[in-house]
C-alpha cells in the first residue's frame, strides 16, 4: 500500500471508529434494533469508503454518512412493510432468552414518536448534549427539549433507559466491503461498455432496416396509419397489462446519497423492470421528470400515476425510438403510490392524450 493510500486508510480508520457508535444509536433510534442499527451504519460506512476520496473532502462527513443511513433506514422499513404479511406466515423460530426489561424499553420506544424517540436515544444513550442533539436533528433547541420533557413523561415511573451494547467491526472489514461494492459497480459498468460495443459494430455492420417510428416531417403517406396526417408521428396510447412490460432508466436529480438506487429497489418490489441507474448532473425541484417517446405514452401514464403527487414534468420526444422511461426523480419526492392509489389516479387521469406532433398509432 503506497503512502498516500495509507493515508487514507489511516484518515478514514479514524472517521470509522469516531463516529460509528453515535450513528448506529442514531439508526437505533429510527429502528429500536440494534442489529439492524448495526447493518444499516456498517452499510452506511462501506459506502462512504468506496466514495472516501469525495467524502473526506466535505465540509461535514459525518452528515453525509448520516443522511445515508436514514436512507437506508427508510428503505428497510418499506422491504418490512412488503415482507410482513409473508413472515407472519413463517414457522416460530427458537432465539436466545431476550431480558423482559429490554422487551419492555424497547416496546415502550416504539410507541413514542418519531422525534422524541430520537431525542431520547441521542441524549441518554449517546451522551449527547441538547445542542449537539438539536445539530443532528436539525431541529431548535427548544423544540428538541420539548421531545425530552414529553419523552420522559410517556416513559415516567415504568422504565430506565439503559445503554445498548455497540460493537464496532474492525475498520479493515468495513474498508473491503466498500471496495467489494465498487468491484460489482465496475463489472457492471465494463458490461454496458462492453454491450454499448457490440451494438455500435453491429449498427455499422448491419444494414439500416426501416425505422419502426418515422422521423418528424420525413414519413410518406402511405406508411402512416388511417388518420394520420403527412409530419405527424405514431405513437402507442395503450396501457401496458403489467409493470413488469415498463422498462425504466431511474436518475438521480438532487444532491442525496443513494437515491436512484432506493428508488430502482421499490420500482422493483411494485415489479417495474429496471434498466439504467445514475446521477443528473442538473438538480430538479420537482416530484420527477418522466422522458419518454412514442412507443412508451402509456407506459409513461402508469408511471405517472405511481408518482401520485404533482408537478411532475412530461418531456416527449418524438425522435426517441427506445421502449423504455426515463425517471430524474426530483427533490419533491417522497415516496410511491400503493397499488390501490396508483389505480385511482389512472382514473383520474383518464386515457393519455395525444403529444403535440402526434397521431394514434
Amino acid at each position: 500500500m503506497t503512502t498516500t493510500a495509507s493515508t487514507r486508510a489511516a484518515d478514514f480508520e479514524g472517521f470509522y471508529h469516531a463516529h460509528f457508535t453515535g450513528t448506529v444509536l442514531l439508526v437505533y433510534s429510527f429502528t429500536a434494533d440494534m442489529q439492524a442499527a448495526q447493518d444499516v451504519t456498517q452499510e452506511a460506512f462501506a459506502r462512504a469508503w468506496q466514495r472516501w476520496h469525495q467524502v473526506s473532502g466535505y465540509h461535514d462527513p459525518l452528515a453525509w454518512v448520516r443522511r445515508v443511513s436514514i436512507n437506508l433506514t427508510n428503505s428497510r422499513w418499506r422491504r418490512l412493510r412488503t415482507a410482513r404479511s409473508y413472515l407472519d406466515r413463517q414457522r416460530e423460530e427458537h432465539a436466545a432468552e431476550v431480558s423482559p426489561d429490554h422487551v419492555a424499553v424497547v416496546a415502550a420506544l416504539r410507541r413514542l414518536p418519531k422525534n422524541q424517540r430520537s431525542a431520547l436515544v441521542l441524549h441518554y444513550l449517546a451522551d449527547l448534549s441538547v445542542e449537539d442533539v438539536a445539530q443532528h436533528l436539525d431541529a431548535p433547541v427548544g423544540t428538541v427539549k420539548s421531545w425530552l420533557h414529553r419523552g420522559r413523561s410517556a416513559l415516567a415511573g415504568t422504565l430506565m433507559l439503559e445503554t445498548p451494547e455497540v460493537t464496532a467491526p474492525p475498520a479493515q472489514e468495513i474498508r473491503d466491503r466498500g471496495q467489494a461494492r465498487r468491484r460489482v459497480q465496475l463489472a457492471a459498468t465494463a458490461t454496458a461498455v462492453v454491450v454499448a460495443f457490440v451494438l455500435a459494430v453491429l449498427t455499422v455492420t448491419t444494414p439500416t432496416a426501416k425505422p419502426v417510428v418515422p422521423a418528424l416531417g420525413t414519413s410518406p403517406s402511405a406508411a402512416l396509419p388511417p388518420g394520420c396526417l403527412p409530419g405527424q408521428i405514431p405513437v402507442d396510447l395503450a396501457l401496458p397489462d403489467s409493470e413488469s412490460q415498463v422498462l425504466v432508466n431511474v436518475f438521480n436529480g438532487t444532491k442525496a446519497a443513494d437515491l436512484a438506487e432506493n428508488v430502482s429497489f421499490d420500482l422493483r418490489n411494485r415489479k417495474f423492470t429496471i434498466g439504467t441507474i445514475g446521477d443528473e448532473t442538473e438538480h430538479r425541484d420537482v416530484v420527477a421528470v418522466l422522458r419518454y417517446g412514442p412507443q412508451t405514452v402509456g407506459e409513461a401514464q402508469v408511471l405517472r400515476a405511481y408518482l401520485l403527487v404533482e408537478p411532475v414534468e412530461l418531456e416527449f420526444d418524438p425522435q426517441r425510438t427506445t421502449a423504455d422511461v426515463d425517471l430524474v426523480v426530483g427533490g419533491q419526492f417522497k415516496q410511491f403510490a400503493t397499488p390501490t392509489e396508483m389505480r385511482q389516479k389512472i382514473a383520474q387521469l383518464g386515457q393519455p392524450t395525444l403529444p403535440p406532433g402526434t397521431c394514434k398509432r
